[in-house]
């Protein structure tokens, strides 16, 4: 058997990932190589990722005759193009007037750009893409957006039985597909009409709440602040096995926008708002499943996944008793899904669970060295253990880069390319948040030992993606106030003795050691508005050009000089 290349590449997110007899070889995002955050796709006019694409290649040592079959993450007839254009500028019409969407578009909204997109874009420039990809690789297979995303968290889970649940922004028949995995197979269930979009709703929200395209993760964590109102959440009704959303109620709620002014009570009422419809909703999803199907597992895919408060709610519902949400569950994992699911077609095994999400880039110390010897300003030590100097750094009260081995496939850092600090100090939350130029009110979270979590948390489940909300115990939180939400909860990574993140494992114990706390705060090495860093040369970059004074990168600790 031969190798699967997929590919995302029509709207956001795009990337490329490897397949060989079912295997995960390689996984990148386009952002990481291009250094265009959420790297936009040929129908919102940006550019196929050609980048990830001859990583994939170059990486593993691949011809171009060696890949069977090229899996995109899309299947989109011209009709189907021209009624997703149609559908979205009717529930835009419903949703907001003609002066908001003008706000958005000075924002630099990418979804403003549907209409080049869908026509420049789709008709002309993706046509030829296409045609392209499959004079260099030969068959290339469409496979629809939602079956790609199901068959992400489904064929990785490692369950035998699962319900499968897909929420997104916009597919190319559904934003909400409902599955039933069964010996390998992905069952329908039910799919909802495009002007359903529970991803397309809290996108939209949380412009009214101040903030821009990709930005609904600030929304859930600012719902922790609020209050739900009845009056603030008409626009989504929950029905038994179903919901309604209805965009013209949403309209009302426009003149609360922010723009650039402060975060006011009624923004932080209208985000819990939000944040308990979806919660409302998802769960009534979950119980129709489950009601179909009897199966307790439980598998998410699709950008409305990454709603770790939301996967904790219906992880801790009766419907469910195990889940799996994919890591990569914006559309960069659709790629994924894509590739595993033609894997599949071609009756090649499933990866089996997906125990961790480094998949990409990787460089040597000799690499790294290259790119030290030539920055100024800064002063590395070799060290056989770079856990031990790092700990003791974190234990003082200093944030440490952190950039070692296999790049993260997906938006979260998971210990591969981090920003950790320790969660001891009491002002360690503002200090990281100004490293990064954050706002100072949005959480960050912790990473601990899996074998510790008991310790810590109430109703400890593994959660090493980072993709569950946890509640710290009463008797802990003060112990860590850093990583403490204002509800007193987090989203939590755990990593578990077996981890493939050794290195990250051993500097979480020798922290331990120190302090007796084992647990750190871990936030994405990224400067604001930039991918996280991916090459030894984007790490000095980001270590440059902000207050950070430490980096531990492959077994090299970086200092910077006092100028």
């Amino acid at each position: 058997m031969g190798y699967i290349l997929g590919i995302n590449e029509l709207l956001h997110d795009t990337s490329a990932v490897l397949v060989k007899d079912g295997k995960i070889l390689g996984a990148v995002e386009e952002e990481r190589l291009s250094g265009e955050k959420h790297a936009l796709g040929l129908c919102l006019m940006g550019k196929p990722p050609d980048y990830s694409i001859n990583w994939c290649l170059d990486y593993f040592g691949i011809q171009e005759r060696e890949i069977d079959a090229v899996a995109i993450s899309f299947d989109v007839s011209p009709a189907r193009m021209m009624k997703m254009l149609f559908d979205i500028f009717s529930e835009a019409s419903q949703k907001m007037s003609v002066k908001s969407a003008f706000a958005q578009k000075s924002k630099n909204d990418p979804g403003m750009n549907i209409i080049p997109g869908a026509t420049y874009g789709y008709f002309w420039k993706r046509r030829r893409y296409l045609a392209n990809l499959a004079k260099r690789f030969g068959e290339v297979v469409f496979v629809k957006h939602h079956i790609a995303h199901a068959a992400s968290a489904y064929y990785c889970s490692g369950f035998g039985r699962a319900n499968v649940f897909v929420t997104d922004g916009v597919g190319d028949e559904s934003p909400t597909s409902l599955f039933y995995g069964k010996d390998g197979e992905l069952i329908p269930i039910k799919q909802w009409h495009p002007h359903q979009s529970l991803g397309t709703l809290y996108r939209t929200v949380s412009q009214i709440c101040g903030f821009v395209y990709f930005d609904a993760g600030k929304t859930m964590g600012l719902s922790a602040y609020g209050t739900p109102r009845e009056e603030l959440g008409k626009y989504l009704k929950s029905y038994p096995y179903s919901y309604d959303v209805d965009f013209k109620e949403l309209r009302k709620l426009w003149k609360f926008a922010r723009d650039t002014q402060p975060i006011m009570d009624i923004h932080k009422d209208i985000a819990a708002t939000l944040q308990e419809r979806l919660e409302s909703t998802a769960l009534e999803l979950t119980k129709f499943m489950h009601a179909k199907t009897g199966c307790p597992n439980l598998c998410l895919g699709g950008g409305v996944s990454l709603n770790c408060v939301m996967n904790s709610h219906l992880l801790n519902s009766e419907f469910v008793d195990d889940i799996f949400v994919q890591p990569a569950a914006m559309d960069m994992g659709a790629a994924l899904g894509a590739a595993l699911w033609v894997a599949h077609k071609r009756g090649q095994p499933p990866p089996g669970v997906m125990e961790d999400a480094f998949l990409g880039p990787e460089y040597s110390n000799g690499e790294i060295k290259m790119t030290l010897d030539d920055e100024p300003n800064i002063e590395f030590t070799f060290h056989d253990n770079i856990e031990k100097p790092t700990a003791e750094l974190l234990a003082a009260n200093k944030p440490v880069g952190w950039f070692q081995g296999r790049m993260e496939f997906g938006p979260r850092a998971l210990g591969a390319r981090s920003i950790l600090a320790s969660p001891i100090n009491d002002d360690m939350k503002d200090i990281v948040n100004d490293i990064k130029a954050r706002e100072r009110w949005r959480p960050l979270a912790p990473v601990i030992l899996e074998e510790r979590m008991a310790d810590w948390f109430v109703n400890p489940y593994p959660t090493p993606f980072m993709t569950l909300n946890l509640q710290f115990k009463d008797e802990m939180r003060n112990k860590v106030p850093s990583v403490v939400h204002a509800d007193a909860s987090a989203r939590v990574q755990s990593v578990a003795p077996n981890s493939r993140a050794k290195r990250y494992r051993r500097l979480l114990l020798e922290f331990e050691k120190i302090t007796g706390v084992p647990i750190l705060m871990n936030t994405s090495f990224n400067e604001r508005g930039v991918p996280i860093a991916c090459a030894p040369k984007n790490a000095l970059s980001t270590f440059r050009n902000t207050a950070l004074k430490y980096l531990a990168i492959g077994n090299f600790m970086v200092v910077k000089k006092e100028v």
